[in-house]
């Protein structure tokens, strides 16, 4: 009897089509280096795309500390999507959970899940603001199994001075995407279109929607009757920081009241407010 020879294997899954390496820092209040080089500034409260891709999902969580004046900085890191399998990383400046139950809660530590992630809390990186020299470093090292030789890299940053409030500062380094987007801009070699009211016409202004959210709860973005800062061309808040900072007596970080007037209002009205 003739024998029938067995069914050819299927074919391997198909190489994901990964682009160029590119490196992206979120640090202060926040202001954001995107993949394409542009520094870019968000001030507004909220949970934010930092990465979206469809594969990758890193959310930023922006909440103002007891020393920004209202302005906000980075306070958590989600990170998600299909490149973690449906598992949701948080990384905040004291804490860090995997789908709820908290890791790295010694110092240092490692964690890691064979074929998903690593995880490293230590005090070894470099790092990505400008004033910490001298201060302890907590920093996190992520690394996540994504298809390529280096991973899908991401480095936290925990700074937890009492006279400044408790923020991170992150940096992911990763592959490009077709199709990305976020505060991190497009990842496509024109920096051009990474400016902030760009990236808000693409993405949108109110945050990540609902049901997209890593996070539990989302924060109210846009306070009542006031203008949105994010709003406010790069330029114009250029010279409204100079001049804020200047009207109220020299300070670093001037008062998101002060600069809401001088960008929606104008110079004027911004020296009676």
């Amino acid at each position: 009897m003739r024998q029938i020879p067995p069914p050819a294997p299927p074919p391997p899954a198909p190489t994901p089509a990964f682009g160029a390496v590119g490196v992206c820092t979120v640090w202060g209040d926040p202001h954001i280096r995107t993949f394409d080089g542009l520094r870019a500034d968000y001030y507004s409260p909220g949970e934010y795309w930092i990465v979206k891709s469809n594969d990758v999902h890193i959310q930023g969580r922006y909440l103002p500390t007891r020393m920004t004046s209202g302005l906000a900085v980075t306070k958590i890191v989600a990170i998600g999507g299909p490149v973690l399998k449906g598992r949701k990383l948080l990384i905040g400046p004291r804490t860090a959970f995997l789908d709820g139950k908290p890791i790295l809660q010694t110092f240092p530590s490692d964690f890691n899940e064979a074929g998903l992630l690593t995880l490293r809390l230590d005090n070894v990186g470099e790092l990505l603001q400008k004033g910490r020299q001298g201060i302890a470093k907590h920093i996190v090292h992520i690394n996540i199994v994504d298809g390529t030789a280096e991973g899908l890299q991401i480095q936290v940053n925990r700074w937890t001075q009492p006279s400044e409030g408790d923020y991170i500062n992150v940096k992911v380094s990763m592959h490009q995407r077709p199709g990305q987007d976020g505060h991190c801009g497009n990842f496509n070699g024109d920096s051009v279109d990474d400016d902030r009211l760009k990236v808000r016409e693409r993405i949108g202004k109110t945050g990540v929607p609902t049901e997209e959210l890593l996070f539990e709860t989302k924060t109210p973005v846009v306070a009542a009757n006031r203008p949105n800062i994010n709003d406010c061309p790069a330029t114009k808040l250029d010279e409204a920081k100079a001049y804020c900072r200047a009207k109220e007596g020299g300070k670093l970080i001037p008062s998101m009241a002060c600069l809401v007037d001088f960008c929606f209002a104008g110079k004027g009205f911004a020296a009676t407010g």
